[in-house]
């Protein structure tokens, strides 16, 4: 992960839920801190710094990606600010360079939850790259799974350290594998945030063939594209809109309906789709 796309340090946690968290504790999330996080996203995103007693504030979302709306943070931002948590909707990048550009405008703290986008790229660099941490989860429903499994990015290098405190149940057993020490001790906060190695090596088989991988579901997205076209064109149903800053992973293909005969747009959609399919 680290070679292919640039991530200064990376830790294998068991779910992506569990590298908020490491996350949250990394960031030192304290009662009362506020958060800022899309109004739309998974439970997890909330719940990592809900647990630690932070407010989660929530910010409205762009339509056409689902993402968080950057024109709306700042107005969110108050003294208790502590942190902004954007998400990649379905694999679609988030504006992270407008992101962290406010987040140092107020001396705040970057999460990307980069749930859904291991693989996409958002003006040539790789979702996680670019905010203090990321979040990536390998769950089942991923485009590369190890069943259950995540990964925190720190590229922070001042943190990394504490980081593999944190991972290992809060003990020094880091400086130990290391040779610094001879035995390890108690030294901070921290949980038993590690993937196992049979889990790592099931995702590893697949992170190998990646590219090939992600060629496979682009296909699949382009035959969803060819679809529904006629029913967005119609005004019938509106669908995710990207530029050419991003590079997607294809995760998913998601779409709204805006007529009352959703029923039939959905059969329709689903038969076509079938159609083009078949034909990859």
């Amino acid at each position: 992960m680290q070679d292919k796309h640039g991530f200064k340090s990376v830790f294998l946690t068991p779910s992506g839920t569990a590298a908020l968290e490491m996350g949250a504790l990394l960031a030192n999330i304290q009662p009362g801190d506020e958060v800022i996080l899309p109004s739309y996203t998974f439970s997890s995103t909330a719940n990592a710094i809900v647990i630690f007693g932070a407010i989660p504030i929530f910010c409205e979302v762009d339509p056409n990606t689902m993402n968080i709306d950057v024109e709306k943070i700042e107005a969110l931002i108050t003294p208790k600010t502590k942190m902004i948590i954007p998400i990649d909707y379905a694999g679609v990048p988030c504006e992270i360079e407008s992101i962290v550009a406010i987040a140092e405008k107020y001396n705040l703290i970057v999460m990307q939850d980069c749930a859904q986008s291991y693989g996409s790229y958002y003006k040539g660099k790789a979702c996680g790259t670019q905010a203090h941490l990321a979040v990536f989860s390998f769950h089942e429903t991923k485009n590369f799974s190890a069943g259950e499994g995540g990964a925190l990015i720190v590229n922070k290098p001042a943190w990394i350290e504490r980081a593999h405190f944190l991972q290992e149940k809060g003990t020094d057993r880091r400086l130990v594998i290391c040779g610094i020490k001879n035995k390890y001790s108690w030294v901070d906060k921290g949980s038993s945030y590690l993937l196992s190695d049979i889990l790592a090596a099931l995702l590893f088989s697949q992170l190998e063939i990646e590219d090939e991988i992600k060629e496979k579901r682009a296909k699949i997205s382009e035959a969803y594209f060819k679809a529904v076209i006629p029913f967005v064109q119609s005004g019938k149903i509106s669908i995710y809109q990207i530029n050419n800053d991003q590079h997607l992973n294809h995760h998913a293909f998601w779409l709204i309906c805006l007529c009352i005969h959703l029923q039939w747009v959905y059969l329709m959609v689903i038969n076509q789709t079938i159609c083009q399919l078949q034909k990859i």
